[in-house]
């Protein structure tokens, strides 16, 4: 059951972020909601307007790269309580059938609400939360910041 809902969550994530559709994706995220990029500081979204600001962000960045598909590869769930679930898992962001970055691990924290289960935290690399912010980019596979020096990387697994 766990596993399945989180499967669900993260195709509606998904769908949300590639069809720009706001609504559908504010519908699986719990306000406030914590992001913290691995390595630094954690920050916090308390309202749709912050919500909104973020998620186009990173629909823009996800747009501009023509990624098709989001993968996210459950590997552990662990029930905190009756009404909240950590899972881990390995994310592919895809072109097609290639990715376009080396797979990289998160940690999502799910509350249950009146209105189903929702995503309270997420915890990934700071190359992933840093390329949803328009802060790094992705090059030869990797996420890099956007004036980064050659060969510097902006990834923490």
């Amino acid at each position: 059951m766990p596993g399945q809902v989180f499967t669900a969550l993260g195709e509606r994530l998904t769908r949300a972020l590639l069809d720009g559709d706001f609504p559908a994706y504010a519908s699986v995220m719990a306000l406030p909601l914590t992001i913290t990029p691995r390595g630094d500081v954690a920050y916090v979204l308390h309202n749709a307007d912050e919500l909104r600001a973020d998620f186009q962000l990173y629909h823009d960045n996800l747009k501009g790269r023509g990624v098709t598909d989001i993968f996210r590869q459950i590997n552990e769930i662990a029930v905190i309580d009756q009404s909240h679930l950590r899972v881990r898992c390995t994310i592919h962001i895809m072109v097609g059938a290639q990715r376009i970055v080396e797979p990289f691990v998160s940690h999502f924290v799910l509350t249950e609400t009146p209105d189903g289960w929702r995503i309270a935290e997420i915890e990934s690399v700071r190359g992933h939360i840093r390329f949803s912010l328009g802060l790094s980019e992705i090059t030869g596979g990797a996420f890099t910041p956007v004036s980064a020096a050659e060969g510097e990387s902006d990834d923490e697994t």
